[in-house]
């Protein structure tokens, strides 16, 4: 089992000339990446330019930040099914992924599914977001820090720049090295660029204080709302179901919030997030955490807020 540390650099239109949305927003222009062993060593790099092939001049705000001009991208990139199959082909078969952020996984079978090649999977699956176990475990899960931030945390350097993808993805690999892997495995996430197609498929993975849930797609997001595995919040310890103590309540229309009890362990949180696959299908992520007293009693009373609101707006516009 190896790990493979990647970096995408991307481009975008320069200039928004309609309000459809593109099919693909952002143009992968450079790959980065290292490969680690089971002991965190690393064993191999890779590094890769890539041709525009969609947006041929670079955004503005993208050529601010990126260590190369278009016409180093035309002359020495290669297209991207090129690059993607031999990118693939030294990451090998048993590997999992790790980033800084969630986006990469997201752009990167985005651009794959443009170009007509099978996405990274059919369905969920499990890697590393290196810039989320930096924040659980040295910022106390408070604040999202950069990449760079991380790297002066722990003092590292490397000859690299930041913001070209070989670079970031050199620095991601070295604070990937600082974790304890047998803590960071409770807190591996789940990419669902590829959501659950049926009943079987749907994830649910349960660690000490909370679990998340993947709901399957439905046709419509009223479907996805009554479906009962949506609905139903077990205690992430014991599995018991909890008693229902505030129905679910939204303050937008795509995050749910509820409030259980598990009569061994408490007090349960349920956060719905309503998600739209690019098939225009609904599904839903939800996460189940134990919260104290207080945190049940701060949820009520932001129900009730948002309750009193919608009375008040109903009386003004009459």
């Amino acid at each position: 089992m190896n790990y493979i540390v990647f970096d995408l650099e991307w481009n975008q239109e320069a200039e928004k000339r309609t309000e459809e949305p593109n099919l693909i927003p952002f143009e992968i222009i450079e790959i980065g990446a290292v490969k680690l062993n089971e002991k965190q060593e690393i064993l191999d790099s890779f590094s890769a330019l890539i041709q525009p092939q969609i947006y041929t001049a670079l955004d503005p705000n993208v050529s601010e930040i990126i260590q190369h001009t278009m016409k180093e991208l035309q002359e020495n990139g290669k297209p991207f099914p090129n690059v993607l199959k031999e990118f693939l082909q030294w990451c090998g078969e048993d590997c999992i992924f790790c980033t800084w952020g969630s986006m990469d996984l997201v752009e990167l079978q985005r651009n794959m599914r443009f170009y007509h090649f099978p996405t990274l999977s059919r369905k969920p699956f499990f890697y590393y977001d290196v810039q989320s176990l930096f924040a659980i475990f040295f910022e106390a899960e408070k604040k999202i820090r950069a990449l760079s931030f991380a790297a002066d945390f722990f003092h590292i350097t490397e000859k690299e720049e930041f913001h070209s993808a070989i670079g970031d993805a050199k620095y991601t690999a070295k604070i990937f090295q600082k974790f304890d892997l047998k803590k960071t495995k409770k807190y591996m996430e789940i990419d669902y660029f590829n959501p659950p197609r049926k009943k079987e498929d749907e994830i649910y993975v349960s660690f000490k204080s909370y679990a998340k849930y993947i709901s399957m797609e439905y046709k419509t997001k009223e479907a996805l709302l009554h479906a009962k595995n949506v609905k139903l919040t077990t205690c992430p310890i014991c599995q018991e179901s909890g008693i229902k103590k505030i129905d679910w309540f939204s303050n937008n229309s795509k995050n749910y919030f509820g409030v259980f009890h598990c009569k061994k362990h408490g007090y349960l949180k349920g956060k719905l997030r309503i998600k739209k696959s690019d098939n225009d299908r609904y599904f839903a992520v939800k996460t189940i955490k134990i919260i104290s007293k207080d945190e049940a009693l701060n949820l009520k009373k932001q129900k009730e807020d948002i309750h009193n609101k919608k009375i008040e707006k109903r009386h003004t516009t009459k």
